[in-house]
């Protein structure tokens, strides 16, 4: 029981880092520019169509943010391979999941994250 949930937290660990780190690509694509807001929109700027893939960022720049959002997703994309199964690796996954959510990864990749986190806190425990 153990291997299918390591595998499944792999599995939403991983496609929470692609869409994470698309979000983080096209933060950078949009420049050096400050945001309006917190919530921003990863793709288009302030006039884009319905899949604007809306995201939030504490960072005042779209380019840092994303360069940033990137970064955070490859040290996830590491954790997750390599540590997610230690005593803490759950944990830390979490708490990257956090920064994830705040440097502008968007709504869904952080949850997915989250949620890799938590099954990656039970493997050790069967």
């Amino acid at each position: 029981m153990a291997s299918k949930k390591k595998m499944v937290a792999i599995i939403f660990g991983v496609a929470a880092v692609l869409l994470g780190v698309f979000h983080g690509y096209s933060e950078v694509l949009q420049g050096n520019v400050a945001p309006t807001s917190i919530i921003i929109n990863a793709v288009g700027g302030t006039e884009c169509e319905p899949n604007c893939f809306p995201a939030m960022t504490i960072i005042p720049n779209f380019l840092v943010a994303g360069i940033t959002t990137i970064i955070v997703g490859i040290i996830m994309l590491g954790w997750i391979a390599v540590r997610l199964n230690d005593r803490q690796g759950g944990i830390v996954l979490i708490i990257l999941s956090v920064v994830f959510l705040l440097t502008g990864a968007g709504f869904l990749a952080p949850i997915l994250s989250t949620i890799a986190g938590v099954l990656g806190l039970s493997i050790k425990k069967e």
